[in-house]
C-alpha cells in the first residue's frame, strides 16, 4: 500500500504542515505502508492555462512541459492521496492550488449530473487514490477554516485535520511543560490516525474527536504571538 502526501506550504520541510505530516506518515507506516511526502514548493508546477489541450489534441495529456505529468501519475498510483496546507487568506495556498487546478487531464470534456443535482465532468481515469485533507492556520479559534470545510465536504475524504495555532507546533521540544504534552498527545493522535486509516480504511471516532484538542488556549497563543511581533519590531 502507498500513501503520499502532497505538502502545498512554501516553507516546505520547515513547515507547521510538515510537522503534522510526519507523525501520520510516521503511524501508516507502522501499519505496513510505503509512505511519501512531496513538497510542492521544490518543484516546478505552472499554473493551468485553460488551453485544453489535454482535452481535444491530446487527450489526458497536458501541454505544459514541467514536473506536473510525474507528479499526476505519483498521485494515481497512490493507494491514498493527502493534500496539506497552511492557510492563507483564509484559504490553501497558490502552491496547492496550481497542483489541483492542473488535475484537469484526469477528467473529460463531457458533463455529467451527480446525485445530489451538481454537474461535474466525466473521470478519464478508472481508479483514483482515497483522499484525506490536512490544513493548518496560524491563527487560534474555530473559523480559520470556514472557506476550505465546504469544499473539502464536496468530496470523499477518508481523513480531515484541521489545526489551528499551528505555531505552536514550532516550540516542541523535550520539556515538560504543559504545552509540550499537549503536543505530544496530538502527534501520538497523528500516528494512531495513520495506522487506523491504513489498516481499517477508516479512521476511529475517538481519534478524529482527539485531532481537534486544544494544544494551548486562544488567549495564551495570542498574547504570545503579539509578544513575538513586539520584540521583532522593536516596539
Amino acid at each position: 500500500m502507498k500513501v503520499t502526501v502532497f505538502n502545498g506550504s512554501p516553507r516546505g520541510r520547515k513547515s507547521n504542515s510538515h510537522l503534522i505530516v510526519e507523525p501520520l506518515l510516521e503511524g501508516a507506516r507502522e501499519a505496513g505502508a510505503q509512505t511519501e511526502e512531496i513538497f510542492l514548493v521544490e518543484h516546478d508546477i505552472k499554473y493551468c492555462r485553460g488551453c485544453f489541450v489535454c482535452w481535444g489534441k491530446t487527450p489526458g495529456i497536458c501541454a505544459i512541459k514541467d514536473d506536473m505529468a510525474g507528479l499526476l501519475n505519483l498521485f494515481l498510483e497512490s493507494d491514498y492521496a493527502g493534500m496539506a496546507t497552511p492557510v492563507y487568506n483564509m484559504y490553501m495556498t497558490g502552491i496547492l492550488k496550481n497542483f489541483t487546478d492542473r488535475f484537469l487531464p484526469l477528467a473529460t470534456p463531457h458533463i455529467k449530473k451527480n446525485e445530489d443535482g451538481s454537474f461535474y465532468h466525466e473521470e478519464r481515469v478508472k481508479r483514483l487514490p482515497r483522499q484525506f485533507f490536512i490544513a493548518n492556520a496560524g491563527f487560534p479559534g474555530g473559523h480559520n477554516f470556514d472557506l476550505l470545510k465546504p469544499l473539502i465536504s464536496m468530496q470523499n475524504f477518508v481523513l480531515e485535520v484541521y489545526r489551528n495555532c499551528g505555531e505552536a507546533l514550532q516550540d516542541f521540544d523535550d520539556s515538560d511543560s504543559e504545552l509540550n504534552q499537549n503536543i505530544r498527545l496530538y502527534f501520538d493522535t497523528l500516528r494512531d490516525a495513520g495506522r487506523e486509516m491504513v489498516a481499517n480504511g477508516e479512521v476511529s471516532s475517538k481519534t478524529l474527536k482527539q485531532l481537534d484538542m486544544e494544544l494551548i488556549s486562544d488567549e495564551e497563543y495570542m498574547e504570545g504571538g503579539n509578544q513575538y511581533w513586539d520584540e521583532q519590531l522593536g516596539e
